[in-house]
């Protein structure tokens, strides 16, 4: 092989490697079955999605892997194979891939999750499933600062109750005490 074959070869390395570290999480699917018109749909739901489905050899698939410590992801690179690139949060592109195989039966068949990558993490592809589940992380965050306030809501009700209660107690004061200036 020559050397500028070589070269070639690790820039296509080297650009999946960069890849890798720079995306939040990453997919491997099989798409054996996908005809090129579903290969494109599927590509535009991953866009909408700020992810990316990128085709790679399966070699140049597995020196990366290997150049990054990931070796247990080579054992899923059978078959046609795609990463999904995950760059704005972990849960954006499994989400996407588990969506399409809900689509239709045929789906279900066509796209295969088999394993992925979350925060320097290996999962598997039930954990990749499970992962897609989750809410995105603005939603997290919203339901974390519910979960913070609810102490300080729920003390700003009781101190209302209580003034409230105050005010009450002070009006029927005045009131008995008019009254009985009144009979007096």
């Amino acid at each position: 092989m020559s050397e500028k074959a070589i070269a070639a070869k690790q820039e296509v390395v080297n650009e999946i490697k960069e890849k890798i570290e720079n995306a939040k999480s990453i997919t491997i699917v099989g798409f054996d079955k996908m005809d090129v018109e579903e290969i494109t749909d599927l590509r535009s739901k991953f866009r909408q999605g700020n992810s990316e489905y990128k085709v790679y050899k399966n070699t140049m698939m597995r020196f990366a892997f290997q150049e990054l410590g990931f070796d247990e992801l080579t054992k899923e690179l059978k078959g046609s194979n795609a990463i999904i690139f995950s760059n704005e949060d972990s849960v954006t592109g499994p989400k996407v891939a588990v969506d399409y195989t809900k689509e239709g039966d045929l789906q279900k068949e066509k796209l295969l999750i088999k394993a992925g990558l979350v925060d320097g993490v290996v999962q598997s592809s039930d954990q990749m499933i499970a992962i897609a589940s989750l809410p995105n992380k603005e939603t997290l965050y919203s339901m974390l600062a519910n979960v913070t306030q609810a102490p300080i809501r729920a003390l700003a009700g009781d101190l209302n109750n209580t003034i409230a209660k105050i005010a009450l107690a002070l009006d029927a004061v005045r009131a008995k005490k008019e009254e009985s200036e009144q009979a007096a």
